[in-house]
């Protein structure tokens, strides 16, 4: 039994998908969610949906009951929320018996990294580590999904800004990545401890200006700012304080050179290398 949490989330939903595509059906899997009422297409596809909340450890502990291996998908919020959830689901998985925890982690987990995500994700694969369970950290990069969200300013302004200063970084879809993970799930013959992956080449963001101008025809310039000039311009568009910061303090991660890093983790584990920036750019801007 292979249970998935978060199954109604992008990345979750995605991993469903990858691993009855794997195995040929849904038997077996099972999906986590915290509103079992979203989850009714889950449910009609045969999947065994169960309801699990990472603020209510006896939800987690009565959803994870008879799992072999869990893909904890890491939660959104505040650093020390998510650190809490995610230590909730730990210690409910070792209660319930459950034999290897998957866990969607990040490329930067470096202890002088001024990202908030890095906090995060070094904090929660420490538990794991404590916990006694077997587990794998997967280590993602940055989600190319984000980036019409990225350089949208620059539809307005022929400008986005970011203070990612000349930093490089990867980008890989989160269909790559669900793949990626279901993979590693099914794999027992590769097992490791920590797959990192990235992309096949990192890239600064004038590079991704110029992929994205190329397939759009529009020119489009990228322009570096302040990680506090960057935090403050989401937060006067609504952004939450902690969510502002959280996300400046990743590209100021991206500056230090915390994400410029390729692993062939990727490929070992689907067997071709995932798209580059190009093939990502052409399929996320070509309609614009």
């Amino acid at each position: 039994m292979i249970l998935v949490t978060g199954a109604t989330g992008q990345l979750g939903r995605r991993i469903i998908d990858q691993l009855v595509a794997r195995r040929g059906g849904t038997a077996g899997i099972a999906a986590s969610v915290r509103d079992p009422a979203r989850a009714g297409e889950l449910a009609e596809r045969g999947i065994d949906v169960r309801h699990g909340n990472f603020d209510q450890p006896d939800t987690l502990l009565t959803a994870f009951r008879g799992v072999d291996k869990l893909i904890l998908v890491s939660t959104d919020g505040p650093g020390v929320v998510r650190i809490a959830q995610h230590q909730n689901a730990i210690d409910a998985a070792r209660a319930a018996g459950v034999k290897h925890i998957f866990y969607t982690s990040f490329i930067d987990v470096a202890a002088d990294s001024p990202a908030e995500y890095a906090a995060v994700h070094r904090a929660s694969e420490a538990a794991l580590a404590a916990s006694g369970i077997a587990f794998t950290a997967l280590r993602n990069p940055l989600y190319a999904d984000f980036l019409p969200m990225t350089v949208a300013a620059a539809w307005s302004t022929g400008t986005f800004q970011l203070p990612a200063g000349g930093g490089r970084a990867s980008f890989i879809s989160r269909a790559e990545l669900a793949e990626a993970i279901a993979a590693a799930a099914l794999a027992p013959a590769l097992a490791r401890t920590v797959y990192e992956l990235t992309g096949q080449a990192t890239h600064d963001y004038q590079e991704v200006a110029a992929a994205v101008g190329k397939v759009t025809g529009s020119r489009v310039r990228y322009q570096p700012i302040s990680e506090d000039a960057y935090a403050q311009s989401l937060e006067s568009h609504g952004w939450p304080t902690w969510s502002a910061r959280a996300l400046a303090s990743m590209y100021s991660a991206v500056a230090a050179g915390k994400f410029d890093r390729v692993r062939n983790d990727f490929a070992l584990l689907v067997g071709h290398p995932p798209r580059p920036l190009a093939c990502l750019a052409q399929e996320l801007f070509g309609k614009h």
